[in-house]
């Protein structure tokens, strides 16, 4: 069923994707470390580093496709379609409150099935303010489409 379907990925975070080199990226964030900021706000890091997937956007584009299993009656119909998921990525890189904010009509299955790989995601790297680990929001567009 994964192998006739194309995923296609767009990053957006109400602006441009801001990239970060592998190298760069911590390992792990300890809630305890001083680096991070309270664990209580949440920020957009409009004017600081946002969260990503361990390995960036490439990285996260393959476990979407490796993991992603298109809903039966919209891959039999051909049905393709998309969904805009909001979430926060937490100061220990955990994804938690992901909301759909917009799905597709035809096949709003493909929300479920977003919001599940999310919650089976590996933990991210938390976004940073002015030098801290921070909690932060991320809106995440995906497009599916039969091949």
């Amino acid at each position: 069923m994964k192998g006739n379907v194309l995923i296609g990925l767009l990053f957006l975070l109400v602006g441009a994707i801001q990239a970060q080199a592998q190298s760069s990226a911590p390992s792990a964030v300890n809630a305890a470390d001083p680096a991070v900021i309270d664990q209580d706000s949440v920020y957009s890091c409009s004017t600081g580093q946002k969260a990503q997937f361990k390995g960036g956007d490439i990285a996260f584009q393959k476990y979407v496709m490796n993991n992603f299993t298109y809903p039966a009656r919209c891959q039999e119909n051909g049905i393709g379609g998309s969904v805009l998921l909001r979430f926060v990525v937490d100061v220990d890189g955990r994804i938690v409150n992901i909301q759909v904010l917009e799905v597709s009509t035809k096949c709003p299955e493909f929300g479920q099935e977003a919001v599940r790989i999310l919650k089976n995601s590996p933990r991210w790297i938390p976004g940073m303010h002015n030098g801290r680990y921070v909690k932060s929001y991320r809106e995440l567009p995906l497009k599916m489409a039969v091949n």
